[in-house]
């Protein structure tokens, strides 16, 4: 008799989290990375839809809008770094050595600075995702 009540006493807690508000909140409002894009309950969201999922006056939005600047940043980067191809190859066909190299030394710097952006906004997106995670399951801290 004395087991069976130790016993319940000491299950009650896995009994009770089933019912548990910070339990459902994390269950079907918790922002997650998934692949390349993210995962709120069993719906997945990409970059572009996690702008409503951020309230506006936090530090979350804030830091989800630099990482929605620096994803941008990237992108232009990588896309002047691919045209950059042209003029390599224009150079290259005219024998313009010097143009050659100057535009592939600016390809570089481009993909280089396109990389540098990207995994800023990855990271300040990840901690936008934290903070906002946080703010969710415990309000007010």
């Amino acid at each position: 008799m004395i087991r069976l009540l130790v016993l319940l006493l000491l299950s009650s807690p896995v009994f009770g989290q089933t019912a548990d508000t910070v339990l459902r909140k994390y269950d079907q409002a918790f922002l997650y990375r998934y692949g390349s894009s993210f995962m709120k309950g069993g719906t997945k969201l990409s970059f572009g839809n996690l702008e409503d999922e951020f309230t506006p006056s936090s530090l979350s939005f804030d830091l989800y809008r630099k990482s929605k600047n620096n994803k941008t940043i990237s992108t232009v980067l990588r896309l002047v770094s691919l045209a950059a191809i042209y003029g390599v190859v224009r150079g290259a066909r005219n024998n313009n050595t010097n143009l050659s190299y100057g535009v592939l030394a600016g390809q570089l710097a481009a993909a280089l600075g396109s990389q540098y952006f990207h995994n800023k906004a990855t990271i300040e997106l990840d901690r936008a995702i934290q903070i906002r995670n946080r703010e969710l399951l415990f309000p007010g801290r």
